[in-house]
């Protein structure tokens, strides 16, 4: 679950122990920055998720994301690695 500010988690929590008697465990995760990940060059991508193996995920539809902790290695990243794109959306399909 991702939100803009802890109230949304708050109101979430307190939802799902009124609606449905379930209690939840929130985590907080230190990241700034999510991006999804294209390359068309494979064994450049493979190195790429070597490399940043503790800051990638993949999404609800099994697409690789980038998860930055700050927008300065976001920055470092991008500028890394050029020919990979660090999508700000991604469509659905």
């Amino acid at each position: 679950l991702g939100a803009v500010g802890i109230l949304q988690f708050d109101v979430t929590m307190a939802r799902l122990k009124d609606e449905y008697g379930a209690d939840a465990v929130t985590e907080p995760a230190d990241y700034a920055r999510a991006r999804w990940i294209e390359c068309i060059d494979k064994r450049m991508l493979d190195q790429f998720e070597r490399e940043n193996k503790n800051n990638l995920a993949l999404d609800a539809q099994g697409h690789l994301t980038y998860l930055a902790r700050s927008e300065w290695s976001l920055d470092y990243e991008m500028k890394q690695w050029p020919e990979i794109k660090f999508l700000n959306t991604r469509e659905h399909s």
